[in-house]
């Protein structure tokens, strides 16, 4: 019978995403990970692999928590552009206050990574994808209540994208919540009735 593992693989998961988040993956060394996780490396190696294959982890684990809490944001609101200014407000808040201040880990990642990591690329498609695909079912619901100029709909789902994309890589400048939510404020109007 193998020996029981004495730490929690979600905690440890969750310390590897914020590490990377905040580092990025080529800043952060295996012994930073170590002590955001507070593991010896053997016990990281054995629970989740290599550094690459602990990163692959963390940006999973991104994907399926911080990126799906977005995507409910967008999807549970009342109506299609209550949804949008919910998800912009909260964006801007977290990355004033919170841990977006370093980005999005998957914007990061893409920036730092995709021209050599190409088995990464599917995973950041996945989440744009994904991404849009909300950002579209809310512009359909906001056309269909009469809340978009004419001629705006679905189609423009791309733009919100670009423009989240490039907001995060503001962030790491830490502009200040004046210049996010000109940004998204004037991103928005550009599409209202």
């Amino acid at each position: 019978m193998g020996r029981k593992r004495g730490f929690e693989i979600d905690e440890a998961l969750g310390a590897a995403v914020d590490t990377f988040w905040e580092r990025g993956f080529d800043a952060t060394s295996v012994q930073t990970l170590c002590r955001a996780m507070e593991l010896q490396p053997g016990s990281v190696y054995a629970a989740f692999g290599s550094k690459q294959e602990l990163f692959t982890a963390a940006l999973g684990r991104y994907v399926a928590t911080v990126s799906a809490e977005a995507v409910e944001r967008v999807n549970g609101a009342p109506s299609g552009m209550l949804g949008l200014r919910a998800y912009f407000a909260h964006l801007v808040d977290s990355m004033v206050d919170g841990k977006r201040r370093w980005g999005c880990l998957i914007t990061n990642s893409l920036v730092e990574l995709a021209g050599r990591e190409p088995e990464l690329t599917g995973l950041f498609q996945r989440h744009l994808a994904n991404l849009e695909t909300s950002f579209a079912a809310a512009l359909t619901r906001a056309r269909d209540d009469g809340e978009l100029r004419e001629g705006v709909g679905p189609k423009a789902a791309p733009l919100l994208v670009a423009v989240v994309q490039g907001m995060n890589v503001m962030a790491k400048g830490r502009p200040g919540r004046a210049a996010l939510n000109a940004v998204a404020d004037s991103a928005l109007a550009g599409l209202a009735a």
